[in-house]
């Protein structure tokens, strides 16, 4: 991608974000990157809905205000193959703009990037929210998602996080996302709100501890980074049983008794952590005999799919 360096006219659009929110921005941004490329096209798709400005057509923009998230964003970029792209950079006010052509695609008013990104639909017509299939369908999609969008446009404030979305249906979205990584997010018309209590769980599940500590909000006396595990585990088992059940229906297959109420306990509490969840059973159990329950019931969906 070219770069180059200009002075630009028109205003940003949205307020500029407060200095210490731009260093977490930053640490974010260092956050080793998705393991394969449909995460890496799910964070990028966020951070140009987050951050799209408009542009001409058959091309997209994102505004950034870190020099890290946009050098990420140009990463993201050349790793789904686009290197047509110009990276603008107004060091008066700290913004760096990322701007890329996409070729159109055959048969369709679309075009392939937008498509690709589940900014558009094959006709070419806007959608609102990202799209399940591009968000949905693993916990990592869903750090993904959520990286995307706090890069872009996330706002630490003494309440915790504040993230301002282009639409209802995108603040929608992001807020049922949350849920799957076991963070409570509040819903506010086109706005998400993350209780401080639950930012430091957040950030550290997108970004790792160091990004909860640039926040300050990292506590010596107890382990982000292990609640973290925890929670994403949870989500992990959470899903498992669900595609378990889905698979096991299908095939018509009669679940047995203490495998099922061992799913079904699952499916009922996804933000317990095992110990929790097996105590909750009845008889309660230990967490290993729940664990083993668990994954019996995947072991035969597997054999079943």
């Amino acid at each position: 991608m070219r770069h180059s360096v200009g002075r630009r006219t028109q205003a940003p659009t949205t307020a500029p974000r407060p200095g210490n929110t731009r260093e977490v921005a930053a640490v974010l941004a260092a956050a080793p990157p998705p393991a394969r490329d449909r995460e890496a096209g799910a964070e990028a798709a966020a951070m140009i809905r987050w951050a799209r400005v408009e542009v001409r057509a058959a091309a997209l923009a994102a505004e950034l205000d870190t020099r890290e998230a946009a050098s990420r964003l140009v990463s993201l970029l050349t790793r789904l193959g686009v290197t047509d792209g110009t990276v603008r950079a107004d060091s008066a006010s700290d913004r760096w703009r990322v701007e890329v052509r996409s070729p159109e695609v055959p048969g369709t008013t679309g075009d392939a990037l937008t498509v690709r990104l589940g900014l558009t639909d094959a006709r070419g017509r806007a959608l609102t929210a990202p799209p399940a299939w591009l968000t949905g369908g693993s916990l990592p999609g869903a750090v993904a998602t959520w990286r995307g969008a706090l890069l872009a446009r996330g706002r630490l404030s003494e309440h915790g996080v504040v993230l301002e979305c282009p639409t209802p249906g995108a603040a929608l979205t992001l807020a049922e996302l949350g849920l799957r990584l076991g963070v409570r997010a509040r819903r506010e018309a086109s706005r998400v709100v993350v209780d401080r209590s639950e930012t430091a769980l957040l950030l550290t599940t997108c970004g790792g501890r160091s990004t909860a500590a640039a926040a300050g909000l990292e506590d010596p006396g107890r382990s982000s980074a292990n609640d973290a595990r925890a929670t994403v585990a949870a989500s992990r088992t959470t899903t498992a049983t669900e595609e378990a059940f889905a698979t096991l229906e299908r095939a018509g297959v009669e679940v047995p008794d203490a495998l099922a109420d061992a799913g079904r306990l699952r499916l009922a509490h996804p933000e317990l952590g095992l110990p929790e969840l097996a105590a909750r059973a009845d008889p309660p159990l230990s967490k290993d005999a729940l664990a083993g329950r668990l994954r019996r019931l995947a072991a035969l969906a597997a054999r079943h799919r």
